[in-house]
């Protein structure tokens, strides 16, 4: 007996948040396996930003969840609709939810190139509980200099989704 196809994947059935920036803490981050700027190679960081929670090791990504009081370094960039779409990809919310993140709306201090600091809203991909349960945590506020001081390398230099 032969396996189905796969149902067509409804491209009309995703919705944006509203957001128009986004805060990326890992693998997203400049240098990272998924960096952002592989998805818009004319994008800009636009500053930096504290997350707090608390940062999980989930392999060769982190995750964060937003209860408790740690710091968490954040790059913010601009975001249109199509990059939201590509990061919901990544992040496993889209075409298919997986289950391990959410996306929330923060209003949180940017502190832009420049140093000047304005309040932002933010979209950020936060784990959720089942994700992170049973997780070791990480006590270091940028994920990115924490893996790499761990001497982890990412198997692959293509994308690489949350599943993988």
């Amino acid at each position: 007996m032969q396996t189905p196809a796969p149902a067509p994947i409804d491209a009309s059935s995703w919705r944006p948040c509203g957001a128009r920036h986004v805060a990326v803490y890992g693998t997203l981050r400049a240098g990272g396996v998924n960096d952002i700027a592989r998805l818009d190679p004319d994008i800009l960081c636009l500053g930096l930003t504290t997350l707090s929670g608390s940062l999980y090791d989930l392999g060769w990504y982190p995750g964060l969840r937003l209860q408790g009081t740690q710091a968490v370094l954040a790059e913010v960039y601009p975001i249109d609709d199509a990059l939201e779409q590509a990061l919901d990809g990544i992040e496993g919310i889209w075409p298919r939810n997986m289950g391990e993140y959410a996306k929330r709306l923060l209003t949180l201090p940017v502190r832009l190139h420049g140093g000047v600091v304005q309040d932002m809203e933010l979209l950020v991909y936060e784990a959720l509980p089942p994700t992170v349960q049973g997780r070791p945590g990480i006590a270091a506020s940028d994920w990115l200099a924490w893996y790499q001081a761990q001497g982890r390398v990412h198997p692959g230099t293509a994308f690489a989704l949350n599943s993988e």
